[in-house]
């Protein structure tokens, strides 16, 4: 075996070590006043304050209009909640963030201090039962009276941005423009990316959830498939609370409440994966930028189309099973909040110093391909002795400054132009940005022995 190879089977095999052994309380531990306290809102909720979909039994969907008077409503009839612009549309419509908390949600710095909930609500446009989920879990949240759900808000916040309201009016994955918003984390080509990654820096939260749909198929039929950050380039802590996150948290949620759950990604045939179709290391999906930048994030997926009879003889069973499954997995992520604040607190700040002190010391492995379960094939697609940062000319670095801005990321100025070292908690991200090794890299950049 190669130098470079048995190094990234030492890492993998320290990666599986830790997604082993966690570091939270686990869902054996869990308590349900949280989830009984919110189902008791939800069925409580004044009739002014229930969704479009809700008041007529899931037979269509809530219109991109309809969301803003809801919201707009929530906003006026709860001091809990509070709904700001981050951004705008290629078309004009607002990227709006919704924030809850008690007594009244906190201001960026407080709540970045203290835990941080955020939720990714059907980032593609054609896939409605994100935003669904997303609407109830903000009205449950600011109507609740049960103790437990007004504890957990003043310790927590809890934020939701509806990320791509155009392809929500026009039914289609992509935005205005035709992008897969959910691969330009990386580029930030669109308004959508940098309203998500922006809201990501400044409101720097302890664990993310991604709510998604996917088209099931004859090996592809499951409630709700999850998963976590696959990049190889993630701290090993944030990639094992990530990890559980969604499978003892999220899974295991959506499974009390009679849901089927799976990896997403994985044919299954007989009980049993055989083949891996999608859920790679790709820096520019969303659930692995957050293990970039050491956020515990993770991707929810339920189906589409029908999985049994009674779905395919009434869609309202089907697209009620759709936000209910999205609903579960969301409560799961605040369940693993509630549970593991501070181990939370404490992990993903230290995930930001030792991606600091390792980029300092040109320690670690730099992944250029490769993920969690699949060692990369080429020496090409590994760096076991580290590069110190990046030479960029000025150029360049004038037109990445606000990508590198919302990515978190600074450069110095020196003779040749700037440096974008890897001493930074966002380290995971500069080579991914700059090196010809990426097949995504989005400039030019030379790596650096010396800095």
């Amino acid at each position: 075996m190669s130098k470079v190879l048995a190094l990234a089977a030492g890492a993998a095999l320290a990666g599986s070590v830790l997604v082993a052994s966690g570091t939270s309380a686990g869902a054996g531990q869990r308590d349900d006043a949280l989830e009984k306290a919110l189902a008791a809102a939800a069925d409580d909720a004044p009739a002014a304050l229930q969704t479009p979909f809700e008041k007529n039994g899931g037979a269509t969907w809530t219109t991109h209009p309809q969301s803003l008077t809801f919201y707009r409503q929530l906003d006026q009839a709860s001091e809990r909640v509070a709904v700001s612009n981050v951004g705008r549309t290629t078309q004009g419509r607002p990227l709006q963030l919704v924030s809850i908390g008690s007594p009244a949600p906190k201001s960026q710095a407080e709540a970045a201090d203290g835990s941080v909930a955020m939720f990714v609500c059907s980032v593609h446009g054609n896939e409605p039962s994100g935003r669904e989920a997303c609407m109830k879990l903000a009205r449950d949240l600011a109507t609740s009276t049960d103790a437990t759900v007004t504890r957990f808000l003043a310790r927590t916040t809890v934020i939701l941005i509806n990320a791509n309201p155009d392809g929500w009016v026009a039914n289609t994955r992509g935005n205005a423009d035709g992008v897969d918003v959910n691969r330009d984390y990386l580029e930030l080509a669109t308004p959508e990316g940098r309203a998500v990654t922006k809201v990501i820096r400044d409101w720097n939260p302890d664990v993310l959830n991604d709510l998604h749909e996917y088209g099931p198929s004859q090996y592809y039929r499951t409630d709700l498939l999850h998963l976590w950050p696959r990049n190889r380039n993630a701290d090993d802590q944030i990639h094992a609370l990530s990890q559980e996150m969604s499978e003892e948290y999220s899974a295991a949620q959506a499974r009390s409440e009679g849901f089927t759950a799976g990896i997403y990604g994985q044919y299954v045939k007989n009980g049993e994966p055989f083949l891996q179709v999608a859920g790679d290391e790709q820096v520019r999906i969303l659930r692995n930028y957050a293990g970039l930048v050491n956020v515990v994030g993770m991707l929810s997926e339920t189906a589409t189309r029908p999985l049994n009879d009674e779905e395919a003889a009434d869609v309202r069973v089907l697209n009620n099973r759709r936000v209910d499954t999205n609903y579960a997995s969301a409560l799961g992520s605040t369940q693993m909040v509630a549970e593991n604040r501070e181990t939370l607190a404490r992990e993903t700040a230290a995930a930001a110093e030792r991606q600091t002190e390792l980029g300092a010391s040109q320690g670690g492995v730099v992944y250029f391909a490769g993920q969690d379960d699949m060692l990369p094939t080429s020496s090409d697609e590994v760096e076991p002795e580290p590069m110190c940062g990046y030479q960029i000319s000025e150029a360049t670095f004038q037109s990445l400054r606000q990508t590198l801005r919302l990515h978190d990321l600074t450069a110095t100025r020196n003779a040749a132009g700037r440096v974008v070292s890897l001493a930074q908690p966002n380290r995971a991200l500069v080579p991914l940005i700059f090196d010809e090794r990426h097949e995504y890299r989005i400039a030019e950049g030379t790596p650096l022995e010396t800095c």
